[in-house]
């Protein structure tokens, strides 16, 4: 038995020797890889301006969807109502400082009176930015029906 066990290990450590290093992977590669990681469902990507920041934030129950992106300096947010990408104006803000946004602000659909409230709990900082380390979006209908998303994200700028 220990013999066997003895031949065992070497036999994997020459197949391990011989498999050779692995071939590099190119930037196109690395950067392809990272976009298919990313949840196909959900709103459409956001892209950031040099100088900008932006907060988005993903549902936390599978599947994730991309349910909300806010842009720094804007006044609006994109946020997934009912699977549509829906603009909605913000109303109020309060709480905490979050970077250039707020940790709890509140959304209307003019249209229909829907709101959307985003609570969120900051976390770790990051370079160029910091995790939401969790929150929630609480999403109220004209008629006083509430769902609430757990959501999880980050906040990032883009240099300038």
């Amino acid at each position: 038995m220990i013999r066997f066990v003895l031949m065992a290990s070497v036999m994997l450590s020459i197949a391990a020797c011989t498999s050779g290093p692995k071939p590099a992977v190119s930037t196109a590669e690395a950067a392809a890889a990272a976009v298919s990681a990313v949840p196909k469902e959900g709103l459409p990507p956001q892209e950031l301006k040099p100088g900008q920041c932006g907060l988005f934030l993903w549902g936390m129950s599978a599947p994730r969807k991309f349910s909300f992106f806010k842009e720094g300096t804007s006044s609006d947010a994109l946020v997934l109502v009912d699977g549509v990408a829906t603009t909605m104006a913000m109303t109020s803000a309060g709480g905490d400082v979050f970077g250039q946004f707020m940790t709890q602000m509140t959304f209307v659909l003019s249209a229909s009176g829907q709101t959307v409230v985003a609570t969120l709990e900051p976390g770790q900082l990051l370079d160029g930015g910091q995790r939401v380390e969790s929150g929630n979006l609480l999403f109220r209908t004209a008629d006083a029906w509430e769902t609430v998303l757990p959501v999880t994200g980050v906040r990032a700028c883009l240099p300038g």
